[in-house]
């Protein structure tokens, strides 16, 4: 009996040993080389690839597509001469591990796939940088070419997609809602894939439970004609020539598997230094994928460049207008760096380039002390007020646009003595006495005000007040180095436009605000700031800036008192690019945060306040951007002044009253 009770659990080990186990790959022939182009990897394994357009020593553009899902090298795009010649792209197609004429890869994972991707562009001598275009399940070889190798990327590409749904810091309402999308027989793959990779040959083969995937559930009337033009039986039948599970299944274990980051948590590749643009492409007739989190992605990335396009479902890259647009935006910055250097001649450059700084005297420091930083800059400031250590307010004090150090504020002794305050006023970078910053950007002014609070011993923590375009640091300060700050004060603080998380039509009204000709300046500044220097020196367009028409009369009577020609000239004498116009790239570029974004950096172990000051007379910030911030943020007081204009930090009781805010908390 005991051995009849055995023999049956063995059968059934067996037979459920043999239903869950994949099949080896199906071996492929040996003239294979003869059918496709193919490199050795470094683990042995093979890659087939196809080339097209321009020769790759004379490309403009290196773009390499990773094709979808059960798809190959040969997928059908509509590469034209006329779209190569345009943009002289070189394109690389290949066939992802088990698919096609590529090896099988038995350990694959998100990070195979993406070194594969950067080997197989060394064997091919790409250079060291390429563009990657991944569509559908094809595009998570995409996110992690931005996770492991993003110095090797000119630029990245995301047509419709995948989600996977157990993503760790996308919202679980948006995850669950986006695989509800789905009918529940693809659901259940996709569990399978995540939670029982090893079981999914097993579901994908059986026939006990409902395991019905026609495709015409997730696909529009539109996808299946494209379908039915692009992909005929003798084309899968290449495609899976190893077996399906090497090729499609390991695709869904990879893609739908646990990754070790989230997209939400990428940093940006490209920076001045790195030119390069990522987009993503969401079909709004797709029925795959739910377009709520790829928004939710490109708020949390806002480098990512987020295309929405009506009236296509998911096989949107099939569509020649589209596929053209994509290529397009992949290789617009060649085309307008090219568009620039076509412009024209040394004279263009000239006039664009701006001009080196003004050299400081070698006797710089006998006018102001200074202290060197890290990077060799030096830092010009000024201490007013009870010695830093008796001090109990210790306050750093950031000036706004084309000012310096010297400001002239009403830092009565009276004042100090009753909150025991140490000023520390500083040129930043560029300013006065201070040496510029040829990659100023929000982050650095942020670290040079603490690494010039070290370098003056002010203690682990200190308040920071900024004013204007000058309280863009503060809003650093509160996301770089929160730890830091015992407080935080912004007197009515810049408005940058493109803040990515502020309702659109606040930003609008905010920008408007403002005549025209400032309007202007500040678009060169967001979308073109190598041209700045050049639009603030032309004499072609209407480019008045004349402050007038942002002062109140108050404001002007003010200026007059205290901006004289000789404080300006000295404010700007080693020149306006390095100073003001720079200050003005910085505060209105493209920052990696929203205000809205910012957490409480004080809690009961850390006291501190922030303090917003909104001048209701202010010609050029919109009370209601300011609201809108604060409301998110129920932690910062705002403070509204009745009857004062931008100039409110000048006026004796109202800078009271902020400095009092700031020491009573």
């Amino acid at each position: 009996m005991m051995f009849l009770l055995l023999a049956i659990v063995g059968l059934i080990s067996y037979y459920v040993y043999k239903s869950i186990k994949p099949p080896p790959p199906i071996p492929l022939p040996e003239n294979v080389s003869k059918k496709s182009l193919r490199v050795e990897l470094s683990d042995g394994r093979h890659i087939a690839y196809r080339e097209l357009g321009c020769p790759k020593d004379e490309a403009k553009n290196k773009i390499i597509i990773i094709h979808g899902y059960a798809n190959s090298k040969e997928v059908d795009l509509y590469t034209t001469q006329e779209m190569i010649d345009e943009f002289k792209i070189y394109f690389l197609f290949f066939d992802r591990a088990g698919h096609g004429e590529s090896d099988p890869n038995p350990s694959r994972t998100l990070k195979t796939d993406t070194y594969d991707i950067e080997e197989l562009a060394d064997k091919l001598q790409l250079g060291p940088k390429f563009h990657v275009l991944g569509m559908s399940l094809g595009a998570y070889p995409v996110y992690g070419c931005l996770k492991y190798i993003p110095h090797r990327l000119s630029g990245a590409s995301l047509v419709v997609p995948l989600i996977n749904f157990w993503w760790r810091r996308i919202p679980q309402n948006l995850l669950n809602a986006a695989i509800k999308k789905l009918p529940f027989a693809f659901q259940m793959i996709l569990r399978v894939a995540h939670y029982c990779p090893w079981l999914l040959y097993w579901w994908m083969t059986q026939k006990w439970f409902p395991n019905d995937r026609d495709p015409k559930k997730i696909w529009t009337e539109r996808d299946i004609e494209l379908s039915k033009i692009y992909y005929k039986k003798s084309y899968m039948d290449a495609v899976k020539r190893q077996g399906e599970y090497v090729s499609c299944y390991q695709d869904i274990i990879a893609g739908y598997g646990n990754w070790e980051f989230d997209p939400t948590e990428l940093s940006n590749p490209f920076t001045d230094t790195n030119k390069g643009s990522v987009h993503m492409w969401c079909a709004l007739d797709d029925k795959q994928i739910l377009r709520e989190v790829l928004v939710y992605i490109c708020d949390k990335l806002p480098w990512i460049k987020f295309h929405e396009v009506p009236h296509v479902g998911h096989w949107i890259i099939h569509e020649k207008h589209h596929f053209e647009a994509i290529i397009k935006a992949a290789c617009q910055m060649m085309l307008l760096l090219l568009a620039i250097v076509g412009l024209t001649s040394y004279y263009v450059y000239k006039l664009i380039k701006p001009p080196p700084p003004i050299p400081l005297p070698e006797n710089v420091t006998k006018k102001s002390p200074r202290i060197k930083l890290s990077d060799g800059r030096h830092i010009a400031y000024k201490e007013l007020g009870f010695p830093k250590d008796e001090a109990k307010n210790k306050i750093i004090v950031i000036h706004g646009y084309a000012n310096s150090k010297d400001v002239d504020l009403y830092t009565t002794q009276e004042m100090i003595g009753e909150f025991k305050i140490y000023f520390l006023f500083f040129d930043r970078a560029g300013y006065g006495e201070s040496d510029p910053n040829p990659s100023r950007t929000l982050k650095t002014d942020t670290y040079d005000i603490e690494e010039l609070a070290d370098k003056l011993q002010l203690g682990p923590r200190f308040h920071v007040l900024g004013m204007s375009l000058g309280a863009y640091p503060v809003y650093g300060c509160l996301k770089y180095i929160p730890h830091r700050l015992s407080g935080a004060s912004l007197a009515v603080p810049l408005i940058n436009f493109w803040w990515r998380r502020i309702p659109q039509n606040l930003l609008n009204a905010a920008i408007k605000k403002l005549p025209f000709e400032f309007q202007m300046t500040l678009r060169v500044a967001h979308y073109c700031p190598w041209l700045l220097y050049w639009w603030m020196t032309q004499k072609w367009f209407p480019s008045n800036r004349d402050p007038k028409k942002t002062l109140t009369e108050r404001d002007i009577e003010l200026s007059e008192t205290y901006s004289k020609q000789s404080y300006k000239d000295a404010v700007l004498r080693q020149g306006e690019y390095v100073s003001s116009q720079r200050d003005i790239i910085a505060g209105y570029g493209n920052w990696e945060f929203d205000p809205t974004e910012l957490s409480n950096p004080f809690s009961d172990t850390n006291k501190g306040s922030v303090h917003i000051w909104c001048a209701l007379d202010d010609k050029q910030i919109l009370r209601d951007v300011l609201v809108y911030i604060c409301d998110k943020l129920p932690w910062i007081k705002f403070h509204e002044v009745p009857h004062a204009g931008h100039w409110i930090i000048h006026e004796k009781r109202h800078f009271e009253a902020i400095i009092k805010a700031a020491c009573t908390e």
